[in-house]
């Protein structure tokens, strides 16, 4: 059996790794270490297990045995519409693995423009014929990520998390695809947020001395 990896399945890592930069509220929870201090790497997992699960339950195409050793296996294209992963498989995976590894809440509508954009990117690179070449097409995407990186993200946190574009910034709308929104700060509920206790004023105005809770 070859151990050759398809270009489709390299193209599809690149892409993958592009949208995950370019999703706000990702690149928030690790800059934040909501996941503690292996938030960064936790990320790179989740790309990985990602990748590994379109990889592992592509449609290939046989490699005849005539063809030299270490050729690499090719995806069918005819499977474009019939991503390994449907949309409901991708969010549940995005929901399960930011609620565990980064103990995050995602109100703000993102898993499922994530979840979109992995299907369509998908969807591309299999399309025959491509109206973009494959390779173009994942070189934008590399390079709206690396703007993103240069100017960062901002987040605001709590309360509750409707996207209806009030809270971010109105001078900024230049969203091409109907995807993510790269430049708009996401609304996120912080993991394990705790109230502090209000001071208790006894009737003569005193207030009174709370004993400390344990830890």
């Amino acid at each position: 059996m070859s151990t050759a990896t398809s270009p489709t399945i390299i193209l599809f890592a690149r892409g993958t790794l592009a949208l995950l930069d370019l999703w706000p509220a990702l690149t928030i929870a690790v800059s934040e270490q909501w996941g503690g201090p292996d938030s960064s790497a936790k990320k790179t997992w989740l790309a990985s297990t990602l990748i590994d699960e379109f990889e592992s339950r592509a449609t290939y195409i046989p490699i005849p045995p005539s063809s030299p050793a270490g050729t690499s296996p090719s995806v069918d294209p005819t499977t474009a519409n019939d991503p390994p992963l449907d949309h409901d498989d991708i969010a549940d995976l995005l929901h399960q693995i930011m609620s565990d590894e980064f103990d995050a809440n995602l109100e703000d509508g993102s898993i499922d423009s994530v979840a979109s954009d992995l299907i369509r990117l998908w969807r591309d690179l299999l399309a025959s014929p491509n109206e973009t070449d494959p390779e173009t097409l994942v070189r934008a995407l590399e390079g709206k990520a690396d703007e993103v990186k240069k100017t960062g993200v901002k987040a605001s946190s709590g309360g509750d998390a409707d996207t209806d574009g009030e809270d971010a910034d109105s001078g900024d709308e230049e969203d091409e695809d109907e995807g993510m929104e790269v430049d708009g700060a996401p609304r996120l509920v912080p993991p394990q947020e705790k109230e502090r206790d209000e001071p208790v004023v006894d009737e003569d105005g005193f207030t009174l001395v709370q004993k400390g809770k344990r830890r």
